[in-house]
């Protein structure tokens, strides 16, 4: 962003346009558009509350050059925001257009995930025939434990049952977001019998098993559940009272392979290759390599969405720097939602997709806001201590030097600014997501900021050497999983004794209502608190203290 003073309005614009960013607000604008639409049957006509917002930058115009410019903008974001309505109700159209089902017939498809039940598996079938015919989608059948026991991913089964196909997209919020978005289409229960018939070889799902094989082989059960779920996103091995714990905690978003995982690997792998002979290679090579890689860790992970957006994000700006061009975080964020919401439409309302932009956007909009307050509030606290030992004010003290200046920075001042930088970087993050928290699971964790900060940090530095470790085991004889893996067992079991001796449920908020209103007020409080806009910050600060005025209003309307 461009430097303004405090003391006047750059009258030619509010913000800086950032056409990536924008397209992809406007993409979700017509996603949930559509989804209005198709739910509630809600009229165009509410559409007109958006003319106040598209008329005010032409407000801002002095020349016919702006005023031309911002109408080519208005066009993109338009044709941005019917990209979105259409790509929605191709979705839906797509998910319903195929064939109906009601009926007890044999079923033939292959296992892609397992896990167990109170009442048996649940297993998810891919490449699924029904009768005769090849079907599109997925289907989840509930097998007995008896069935169940011996299955594994890439077993070609053939169950016979009664078969229900979801014809209805919109029975509730939860089949929009779970079914409609991995496409899973059909559900059986009752299975009457189930035989194997024949493996069918998937890279991915190979080494996928082969890697949780070497891990419950090399450590203990426990921590062998924690690094599973830490390396390839799956929880079902943890103790429902461990891993609800956990959650209590705040600490859960580490099982969600996602933008801090993948930042990791991206960030030891570029490391890698600049202390090696690899710095040697050309560019385009090095971009080879690390693209594979990280598809690569996509791949074992399943291409889940929040893994694919964060792959897009650190390749984005890997292009960038390799171009010699500017990188922009909100640019790639915008360009990763584009990417995952043309892909599955859907995906908006998955709750993983919301907390990891809202946690992006924390870090793009107020990670460096909050860390100059953080810079004043110690500036303060130091010049007053002086000033009550000593009896005189001296000179607030400066925060530790940009990047842009010269002179090196000491070792007290690194450490400094690497604490700061990290503790703000964990509240922008826990600010923008805490709405997404109470509204998805009721309750919002007190320990959180705390417990990131221990785990967080441990995790960055430690989840490519651990992924490698695993990697390594995986290369070996399973013989050899438990010498390779004996240190990160005895580190892991070390870590979950907090979980395993401290109620974390203890210090929670919960039972908090939220309306519509009040998180749109609460989110542009914040954003008006940050540095994208052209105002003054008398009228910035005024502007979001009438926000979470307002959102304060609706949270004592909506609990009272």
């Amino acid at each position: 962003m461009e430097s303004r003073s405090d003391k006047r309005i750059a009258y030619d614009k509010l913000f800086n346009f950032r056409p990536v960013f924008f397209a992809a607000v406007f993409l979700c604008l017509g996603i949930v558009y559509a989804y209005l639409r198709a739910k509630t049957d809600c009229s165009p006509w509410w559409l007109l509350l958006w003319l106040p917002v598209m008329i005010t930058p032409f407000c801002f115009c002095q020349t016919r050059e702006q005023l031309v410019l911002k109408g080519k903008r208005l066009c993109l974001l338009m044709i941005c925001f019917s990209v979105g309505v259409s790509a929605f109700f191709l979705k839906i159209d797509n998910f319903t257009s195929g064939g109906i089902y009601h009926e007890q017939i044999n079923v033939v498809g292959t296992v892609d995930q397992k896990s167990e039940t109170k009442y048996g598996f649940y297993v998810l079938l891919t490449d699924v025939r029904i009768g005769e015919n090849e079907a599109r989608g997925k289907l989840v059948a509930y097998l007995s434990p008896s069935f169940g026991e011996n299955l594994q991913p890439m077993d070609e089964v053939l169950l016979t049952g009664k078969i229900d196909t979801s014809t209805e997209a919109f029975d509730n919020g939860e089949l929009l977001t779970y079914q409609i978005a991995d496409d899973i289409r059909f559900e059986m229960k009752n299975v009457s019998e189930c035989v194997k018939v024949g493996k069918n070889f998937q890279l991915f799902l190979f080494l996928r098993q082969r890697v949780q094989t070497v891990l419950y082989a090399g450590m203990d059960e426990t921590p062998a559940a924690i690094v599973t779920a830490l390396l390839l996103g799956d929880t079902t091995g943890i103790e429902d009272g461990l891993l609800e714990n956990i959650r209590w905690g705040g600490g859960a978003h580490i099982f969600a392979v996602s933008g801090l995982h993948v930042g990791a690997l991206y960030a030891f792998c570029q490391l890698f290759m600049q202390k090696t002979r690899l710095k040697k290679t050309p560019k385009w090579l090095q971009f080879i390599l690390l693209t594979t890689l990280l598809l690569g860790y996509a791949g074992l992970c399943g291409f889940s969405a929040s893994v694919i957006r964060a792959t897009v994000i650190c390749l984005v700006g890997y292009v960038a720097k390799l171009l010699g061009l500017e990188t922009d975080f909100l640019q790639s964020i915008g360009a990763a939602a584009i990417i995952v919401l043309l892909l599955s439409p859907t995906a908006l309302f998955e709750v993983g997709f919301l907390l990891s932009f809202a946690a992006c956007l924390g870090l793009a909009l107020l990670s460096k806001p909050i860390e100059k307050f953080f810079y004043s509030i110690g500036g303060l606290i130091k010049t007053y201590c002086i000033k009550w030992f000593f009896g005189g004010v001296k000179a607030r003290p400066r925060p530790p030097q940009s990047d842009d200046d010269t002179a090196p920075l000491e070792m007290g001042q690194r450490v400094l600014r690497a604490c700061v930088s990290f503790l703000s970087a964990s509240c922008a993050a826990q600010i923008m997501t805490a709405p997404i928290l109470l509204i998805s699971f009721d309750y919002l964790s007190g320990w959180g900021l705390l417990l990131n900060c221990i785990f967080v940090p441990l995790l960055t530095m430690g989840f490519s050497i651990l992924l490698l470790f695993a990697l390594v085991a995986c290369l070996l004889p399973t013989a050899f999983s438990a010498v390779i893996l004996y240190v990160p067992s005895v580190v892991w079991s070390a870590l979950l004794l907090m979980f395993e001796t401290i109620d974390f449920s203890s210090f929670a908020l919960t039972n908090v209502a939220l309306s519509g209103g009040g998180v749109v007020s609460y989110y542009a409080g914040w954003q008006f608190l940050s540095d994208k806009w052209n105002l003054t910050r008398k009228q910035r600060f005024v502007l979001a203290i009438a926000c979470f005025c307002a959102f304060a209003a609706t949270m004592y309307a909506m609990n009272c």
